[in-house]
């Protein structure tokens, strides 16, 4: 019906405002804030929010909207079940309604239930076959999340895939530059202090970083600090 289209362009503008806020964000942390920000105000029902994030092959939870996000996500994690963990292990997406008379996962759904969490929804975050993690909602009210909040939250968890891929790529780009950096600093360092070149001095770096069991970049950068000490200790004293 014609007097139906109005609420699907809203839908699509307050997508785009959305994913335009995510993908603007300056940094790691900013854009994750940004995403849990935004799946509060676009996905209706929504009253706290949070990511579970695969990290070094662990779950673990980042930007929750309050404490009740870390207390719940918590139970999902020390039970192995839950809508956040079947969203990024089983399925793309996991809601339910009642928490109290949930069977799929009687552990997580007691706890969450005594917790005064009624209803979740949870999105796998995944982009070119790669799972990231799941955007989990929560609400106290039963049946909180309908039709609409799934589709609505579909395509939010999209663009939030997109823009969570893309800023681990900056955060990457820029360590790899730091690491960069503080390598060639110490490379300096070394080359100063016994006279040898570039090529000689990468390879006491090598071997300091194989000695001592330690990255590369951790070994560069205790020679950095060490150097930037000893700069200090021979200022005169005010």
């Amino acid at each position: 019906m014609l007097t139906d289209l109005p609420q699907p362009r809203g839908i699509a503008a307050r997508l785009a405002d959305a994913a335009l806020s995510m993908g603007s964000e300056p940094n790691f942390a900013a854009t994750l804030e940004a995403i849990v920000r935004e799946a509060q105000k676009s996905i209706p029902g929504t009253d706290h929010a949070g990511l579970s994030l695969i990290v070094d092959g662990k779950i673990e939870t980042a930007a929750p909207t309050s404490p009740l996000v870390e207390q719940i996500d918590e139970y999902q994690y020390k039970f192995g079940e839950g809508p956040c963990v079947d969203a990024i292990f089983e399925a793309e997406v996991y809601r339910t309604g009642d928490m109290s008379a949930e069977h799929r996962w009687p552990d997580f759904s007691t706890a969450a239930a005594d917790a005064g969490v009624a209803s979740m929804l949870a999105f796998r975050l995944h982009l070119d076959g790669r799972t990231q993690g799941a955007l989990n909602l929560y609400s106290s009210q039963h049946d909180a999340f309908d039709d609409a909040a799934v589709h609505t939250g579909q395509p939010f968890a999209a663009h939030a895939a997109i823009a969570l891929a893309h800023s681990r790529e900056k955060l990457q780009l820029l360590d790899a530059l730091d690491s960069r950096d503080v390598i060639g600093m110490a490379k300096g360092i070394i080359m100063q202090k016994y006279c040898i070149d570039d090529e000689r001095a990468f390879s006491v770096l090598v071997a300091l970083s194989q000695h001592g069991q330690e990255k590369l970049r951790d070994v560069a950068g205790h020679i950095v600090e060490e150097c930037r000490a000893e700069a200090r200790d021979s200022l005169p004293k005010s």
